[in-house]
Order: C-alpha cells, then sequence, then structure tokens
C-alpha cells in the first residue's frame, strides 16, 4: 500500500467510475484496477461495490476513504510547508463555494493572489451551501463559504458577515423604485426562491409565515444565475443575499430592494473549515485577503 493506491482509491470513489477516474488520472484502466485490487488485498476487505451504473464504496470503502483524505491531506499539508522552508512557495489551495462569491469576488482574488505567488494553485468547486459544507467536511476543500450554513459541529466557522436578503425585480417592477419594502409587499407577488428546505428557504419561510404573508411560488431553484435572469425577464421577485445580486444591479438588468424586516436581517456568508484542521502558509494567506475582502463586500 502506497500514496499513490490512495489517490487513485479517492479518485475512483470521487468519479463513480474505474475508467472516468483513469482518464482523469491519465493511467490505464487495468493500472487502476490493479491498485484497488492491492488495496482490497491489503485491508483483507472489498473496499468498492460494482453496481449496474457505477462504483460506490462498501461499508470498509467508506472507513478506508475517510482515512485516506486525511492521510493525502496531511502529506500536502507538508509538502507545502517543506516547499515554503526552501523559498519555493508551491502548494494548493482547494475552496468550496456558493455561486455569488464564485462570480464576484474570488476571481479577482485568485488573481492577484498568483500575481504575487504564481506556483500557487487553486481547485474551486461551486455548490449550493449544503454541498460546500459536505466538501469540507469530506477534505475535498479546505475553506467553505456559504450562505446561512446550518450548525454543523465538524466545522467551525471563521468569519461570518451579515448579508440580509434583497428583493431582486425588473428595472420596470412597480417595487423598483421602492428604497425599501416590507415582506407585507410580497403578498400576491410572483417568488422566485431557493429549493424548499435549504437554509435560505427556511429563513424566507419562516419569516413570511411570523408576517403572515402567503408565498406565491413561480419558480424554485439552486441555481443562483436562473434565479436572476427569470427575474430579469418577468414580473417575479427573486429572494436573494445582496451579495448575489450586485453584478445585475450594476449593470442595469434587475433592481434591488432591501427588504426591511428583522426576520430576514439575521442572514450572513460564513466561511468555515473543518475543526483542528492545521491549514498550509499558502491557505492561511489567502483566508485573510478573503476575509477582507467579504467584510469590505458588505
Amino acid at each position: 500500500m502506497n500514496l499513490t493506491s490512495l489517490r487513485y482509491f479517492v479518485a475512483v470513489v470521487e468519479a463513480g467510475s474505474m475508467r472516468e477516474a483513469a482518464e482523469g488520472l491519465h493511467v490505464a484502466q487495468s493500472a487502476l484496477s490493479r491498485q484497488i485490487q492491492n488495496l482490497e488485498q491489503a485491508f483483507g476487505a472489498p473496499l468498492l461495490s460494482r453496481l449496474p451504473r457505477g462504483i460506490a464504496p462498501t461499508m470498509a470503502g467508506r472507513v478506508l476513504l475517510r482515512h485516506a483524505r486525511d492521510t493525502l491531506s496531511a502529506v500536502a499539508l507538508a509538502h507545502d510547508e517543506i516547499a515554503a522552508l526552501q523559498g519555493l512557495r508551491r502548494g494548493e489551495i482547494r475552496i468550496a463555494t456558493i455561486d455569488p462569491l464564485a462570480e464576484d469576488i474570488l476571481p479577482g482574488l485568485i488573481t492577484r493572489f498568483q500575481a504575487r505567488h504564481a506556483d500557487i494553485s487553486f481547485d474551486v468547486r461551486v455548490g449550493n451551501t449544503r454541498q460546500v459544507q459536505g466538501l469540507v467536511r469530506e477534505g475535498l476543500a479546505e475553506i467553505g463559504i456559504g450562505y446561512n450554513p446550518p450548525p454543523d459541529p465538524d466545522l467551525a466557522v471563521l468569519t461570518a458577515v451579515d448579508q440580509p436578503l434583497t428583493a431582486f425585480v425588473a428595472p420596470d417592477h412597480p417595487l423598483a423604485a421602492q428604497p425599501a419594502i416590507a415582506l407585507e409587499a410580497l403578498e400576491g407577488c410572483r417568488l422566485i426562491l431557493p429549493p424548499a428546505r435549504s437554509p435560505t428557504r427556511r429563513l424566507i419561510d419562516e419569516a413570511m409565515r411570523r408576517q403572515g404573508v402567503t408565498a406565491r411560488v413561480a419558480v424554485e431553484s439552486d441555481s443562483v444565475a436562473l434565479r436572476l435572469n427569470t427575474a430579469a425577464r418577468t414580473q417575479a421577485v427573486a429572494l436573494l443575499a445582496e451579495l448575489s445580486g450586485r453584478t445585475a444591479v450594476a449593470q442595469g438588468r434587475l433592481a434591488g430592494v432591501p427588504i426591511a424586516d428583522p426576520a430576514v436581517e439575521n442572514g450572513s456568508i460564513q466561511i468555515f473549515a473543518l475543526k483542528a484542521r492545521q491549514r498550509s502558509r499558502a491557505v492561511t494567506a489567502f483566508l485573510r485577503g478573503l476575509q477582507m475582502a467579504i467584510r469590505h463586500a458588505r
């Protein structure tokens, strides 16, 4: 058993397919299969289940997966620390984030960081807040950025910045000229909302319930871009964090109207990471810039 075997095993689980993992690793599928077989012989247990459509880890495989990710992460951290001592400044920064940060803040931050540290690479994965939490919890990302993430005992919140909900509407919408609105103003409006049972949707539903407002749902989706673009083309109202629609407002495609209601003013963008997980110097340095950028964005 060696690090290559562990890396190949993790790649197969993440791809869910031996063929796709082999293509991603640029190795022959037969060589990949041999590495998996060697691992199964070393542990004396089957690690993967061959399903009609793809591959999934067995119970033993899930145990190995957790430890394999920890091992590979520790080795990567050691490599980064040794490289820093030698003045090489190499390494990789793995981030999981929600859409708005991927479109608005992160590209500029990454570009400026790499201008100073050209040998630092980035792996950025984008999803909804729950997916981001999962990627961090599984060790696939060192830093996570989400909106209103539910409490997680495995994760430590490093930064939380208030980001209240905003109503985004087409420029010719009757609400567009308002400096701010109460939740009651949304009674009867066709709404574009995040998916049911998502953290932000629960915040919206609870606030409306308290105010006696009936939600008339026109569209629900976990895609921020789809929600904003639908609002720009219709007379429906999209409810998102202010940061989500900032670019569209600046371009004149949408108007952003603050919602003046305490029940929806406690939303926040949070940066989080695994508890008790040491971070490399590169991650720590980038994290400082990310925290400043998010605070400034508010």
